[in-house]
């Protein structure tokens, strides 16, 4: 777990999660491989020519259509249409709650600090995942999403749009997120940032660098 830390002169108030693969798994590959039940082959040539893909980052962007990009994702895989339309039509489960991370939030919420999401995320994914599966963002005090917004980190614009919004300063704030080129970009704007690479760590890193406020 990889911690960067900025300064311990001024007291932590606001914590800031990413949500993929943090407060919610990006089972892509299991999705692909269990629920669909397609071959490792499949896993592979998706994994490669959609999802770990330019094209992901674009839909995350929410400048072009997203049903373009959809179909540009579709023409790079001719050899599985039926596949693809699958892949896209039951894409509501590609991601699933830890069950952690409602009981987190509302732990650090009830504990005084405030609590926001800053994910890249498509626009009408997101609405459809936030309805059936994030029970966590009802806790969240607010929140800042890519594919609405049309920036996407680590562009330094989307971190000041949160502050800007919530009226943040960034020497108050910790982000926690699975990469570290979104860590590096925010500890440059003067935040503190936990690398995620899972709960028990992340908790017990969060739970040290709060207390050496108290």
């Amino acid at each position: 777990m990889d911690v960067v830390l900025r300064s311990n002169k001024v007291m932590i108030k606001n914590i800031i999660f990413d949500i993929g693969n943090v407060l919610a798994a990006f089972r892509w590959a299991d999705y692909i491989r269990r629920d669909l039940g397609f071959s490792e082959e499949v896993v592979k040539v998706f994994g490669e020519k959609i999802v770990v893909n330019p094209l992901w980052d674009e839909l995350d962007l929410g400048i072009r259509d997203e049903k373009e990009i959809i179909e540009e994702m579709k023409s790079r895989v001719p050899e599985y249409q039926k596949e693809a339309d699958a892949f896209f039509e039951n894409i509501l489960e590609i991601v699933e709650t830890y069950p952690y991370s409602r009981e987190w939030l509302s732990r650090l919420k009830q504990e005084g600090y405030h609590v926001y999401l800053l994910s890249n995320y498509p626009r009408s994914t997101y609405l459809m995942h936030e309805q059936a599966k994030f029970d966590f963002v009802p806790v969240a005090d607010g929140k800042v999403i890519s594919g609405f917004e049309k920036m996407a980190k680590p562009d330094p614009r989307i971190y000041r749009l949160l502050m800007k919004r919530y009226v943040l300063q960034p020497e108050e704030c910790v982000f926690l997120d699975d990469r570290q080129v979104n860590i590096d970009a925010a500890v440059a704007l003067g935040m503190q940032g936990i690398v995620f690479t899972g709960y028990e760590e992340a908790n017990a890193e969060l739970e040290r660098l709060l207390r050496t406020w108290e």
